[in-house]
C-alpha cells in the first residue's frame, strides 16, 4: 500500500470527534496531486542575512549555537511525541499577537530540515496576516488561499529551496483583488493536504503557523484536520488570562507544549561552554532579541 493510501486509511480509522463538529458530513479526504503531478515548484535561495535580520537560523557564522540548540531540543522532544503517536501534523499558534509564533514556526521548520531523515512543510494558515514569506524573503503572492479556494493546484503554490531542500513552505498570500475570509480555512482541502505525502520514500512533518487563537474561530477550523497543536507565549506580553483561555478553547485538541520567547530568566552558567565556540566575530553579531524557545 502505498503511504497516501496509508494515511488515508489511517485517519478513516482515527476521527477525532471535534472533527464532526466544525465539518459535519465531510466526506473521506481524496489523496492530493502534491509534487511533480504538474510541474515542480519553483525554487529560490535563501537569504542568511535577511533570515538573521529576522530572527531566523541562517545557518551562517552569525547564527547562535545557543538559540540552535534550543530549537535542536524543541525539534527533538516534538518529533519524539508526533513519532510515537504516528502524528504528522502540528499547528503552532498563541493566545494573542506578537508572541512570535512565526519566528517558531520557521526556525523550527529549518531545525527539521537540517535532518536527514525527515522532509517537512510550512504552511502559513495566518490569512488575514500572512508573514512567514515575508520573513523568508519569497517573492510573489500566491498561497494557500489559492489551493484551497481551486484557483490554483498545490504545486504552484508551493516553494521549495536550492540550499534547503528538505524544506518546502506554502505562503499565506493570494493573488486575487478580493481578500479571502476566514471561511476558507474550513475547506477540506486542508484535510487532504495534511493526509498528502511527499514522496513514496521520505518522512514528511507539516507544521502550519496559525493566527493566534483569540481572534476568531480560525484556529479551532484549521485545528480540526490537524493531529496536535504548540502554543507558543511570550513572558512579557502574554496575558495569563488569554492563556488560560486559549488552553480552555484547545481543550479538545491534542497540546504537545508550550514555547516561552522573550524569557527573563538569567542566562545558565553552562552556558558560557558556548563562549568558545563561537568566537568573537560570532559573540559581537548576535542579536539580543531571538527567540528563546523551551517547552
Amino acid at each position: 500500500m502505498d503511504p497516501i493510501s496509508k494515511a488515508l486509511e489511517r485517519a478513516s480509522q482515527d476521527q477525532q470527534s471535534v472533527r464532526g463538529w466544525v465539518q459535519p458530513g465531510r466526506s473521506e479526504p481524496q489523496p492530493v496531486p502534491f509534487l511533480g503531478a504538474r510541474k515542480p515548484p519553483r525554487k529560490v535561495s535563501l537569504d542568511r542575512k535577511l533570515l538573521h535580520a529576522n530572527r531566523l537560523l541562517s545557518g551562517g557564522p552569525d547564527e547562535d549555537p545557543i538559540v540552535t540548540d534550543k530549537y535542536r531540543l524543541l525539534r527533538t522532544r516534538i518529533l519524539q511525541i508526533m513519532q510515537a503517536r504516528g502524528w504528522k501534523s502540528l499547528g503552532i499558534t498563541s493566545p494573542s499577537v506578537k508572541a512570535g509564533k512565526t519566528v517558531t514556526s520557521i526556525n523550527l521548520a529549518l531545525t527539521i530540515a537540517r535532518q536527514d531523515d525527515h522532509r517537512v512543510v510550512l504552511v502559513d494558515a495566518d490569512i488575514r496576516k500572512p508573514s512567514v514569506a515575508k520573513y523568508m524573503g519569497i517573492e510573489g503572492t500566491a498561497g494557500l488561499p489559492d489551493f484551497l479556494s481551486g484557483k490554483l493546484p498545490v504545486d504552484d503554490v508551493l516553494v521549495e529551496f536550492e540550499d534547503q531542500p528538505r524544506l518546502a513552505v506554502m505562503p499565506g498570500g493570494h493573488n486575487w483583488e478580493s481578500g479571502p475570509t476566514p471561511e476558507i480555512l474550513k475547506s477540506s482541502l486542508i484535510r487532504d493536504l495534511m493526509n498528502s505525502a511527499w514522496d513514496h520514500d521520505s518522512k514528511t512533518i507539516f507544521l502550519v503557523d496559525l493566527p493566534p487563537v483569540l481572534i476568531g474561530d480560525d484556529v479551532i477550523s484549521v485545528a480540526a484536520n490537524l493531529d496536535a497543536l504548540l502554543i507558543v507565549v511570550d513572558e512579557s506580553s502574554t496575558n495569563i488570562d488569554d492563556l488560560k483561555q486559549t488552553v480552555e478553547l484547545l481543550s479538545d485538541f491534542n497540546l504537545v507544549g508550550t514555547v516561552l520567547n522573550k524569557s527573563t530568566e538569567k542566562p545558565r552558567e553552562h552556558e558560557g561552554y558556548y563562549q568558545n565556540y563561537r568566537g568573537k566575530d560570532a559573540r559581537d553579531s548576535a542579536s539580543p532579541d531571538e527567540e528563546q524557545p523551551g517547552t
